[in-house]
């Protein structure tokens, strides 16, 4: 999100097995969004702690992205099983036939 007060950081890293996604939240303060991967912590939170409209266009937006994140990494798998030549059902877990 940039605007008036603007973004003061970027970081990057590749995800491997040892990760994990939690959201902390609290009764008086914006929430915190935390994202490990290994030995690095990504928190995102807004910027001065306040809930305005543009905390929820973010939020939003964060969401609908992820959402997109998700959707193209199992596009990406079902992909991959298909030239393998494994049934998504079977690699998904499913016992239907």
């Amino acid at each position: 999100m940039s605007g008036k007060g603007g973004s003061f950081a970027r970081t990057s890293f590749h995800v491997g097995a040892d990760w994990w996604v939690c959201c902390h939240t609290y009764d008086d303060a914006t929430p915190i969004f935390d994202i490990d991967g290994g030995p690095v912590s990504v928190a995102i939170s807004i910027r001065d702690r306040t809930a305005d409209d543009e905390a929820v266009e973010f939020a939003r937006t964060l969401a609908r992205e992820a959402q997109k994140f998700a959707d193209e990494i199992e596009r990406m798998l079902a992909a991959q099983h298909a030239d393998d030549g494994i049934s998504t059902d079977k690699a998904a877990g499913s016992d239907a036939a």
